[in-house]
């Protein structure tokens, strides 16, 4: 079982290989949205500092929340809106496998890619323009690594709620545009959390996505003290679990609608 999923991630993976002509175009991208936001940072905070954080934390700031920009699943909204427009979706749930698993690796393989020809590139360049340490103590690796994580899962479920939302409706352009613009102001990617008011900070607390950049960021930089550590962390893990759930239960639903409608 372990092994087809396996294959079905390197699939995915294969299937990105066929569009590296655009890698170098990506890797531009990525240094130039990097470049723009250092730029703005310069001109914000010179060497001054704002709530205690000064310029060289914004700029490691900005490059660790546009690689994790670089691995979430997003394209799961599209995967599946394409399975179910074409009507693949059926031949995929005659497979004796998990659909949301096989989802999830077909996902896996998206990111692969990502990290091998358009993360690493992006980070070399990156680190040789602008600089940029690596954290020492194995404890704030660990967080990280689990941080990651957590971002990957999260982003995956958010997706995978909303492409399943299209099982009752024609399209989720407008939710997908929706999540997105929440998932940019409140993950924290562009802004920082900590210069959010405390009124905007409190509505960011209350949803997941500032674990899609602020605090893989914010532990990487070890900005977030190791007593808040398993706070943090846990109400990630409690994140996911509520996102499965809701995951499972629109899954349920949709599989009933789709048999009662003969597909």
């Amino acid at each position: 079982m372990i092994r087809a999923y396996s294959m079905i991630a390197y699939k995915a993976y294969l299937r990105n290989k066929v569009y590296r002509s655009e890698v170098w175009l990506r890797v531009f991208g990525n240094i130039s949205i990097i470049f723009i936001q250092i730029s703005i940072w310069k001109a914000l905070l010179g060497k001054g500092t704002l709530n205690g954080i000064d310029l060289e934390a914004m700029i490691t700031y900005s490059l660790i929340s546009t690689f994790i920009s670089m691995i979430l699943m997003s394209k799961i909204i599209y995967t599946l809106d394409d399975k179910l427009k074409s009507g693949n979706i059926t031949s995929d749930l005659l497979k004796p496998l998990s659909y949301p698993l096989l989802l999830f690796f077909d996902q896996l393989g998206n990111v692969l890619f990502q990290v091998i020809f358009t993360m690493i590139p992006t980070l070399i360049i990156s680190w040789l323009l602008f600089g940029l340490s690596f954290p020492t103590n194995t404890y704030t690796n660990i967080a990280f690594a689990v941080s990651v994580l957590l971002a990957l899962l999260i982003s995956f479920l958010v997706g995978y709620i909303i492409a399943l939302v299209s099982f009752w409706f024609l399209t989720t352009f407008a939710l997908d545009w929706m999540i997105s613009a929440l998932i940019t102001v409140f993950s924290g990617s562009f802004l920082p959390l900590w210069f959010f008011s405390d009124g905007w900070r409190f509505v960011a607390d209350l949803l997941p996505f500032q674990y899609l950049g602020f605090v893989p960021a914010a532990i990487y930089m070890e900005k977030i003290d190791q007593s808040d550590m398993a706070w943090i962390l846990g109400k990630g893990i409690f994140w996911v679990f509520i996102l499965w759930m809701i995951g499972q239960f629109l899954w349920l639903k949709a599989v009933k609608r789709l048999v009662i409608q003969g597909g």
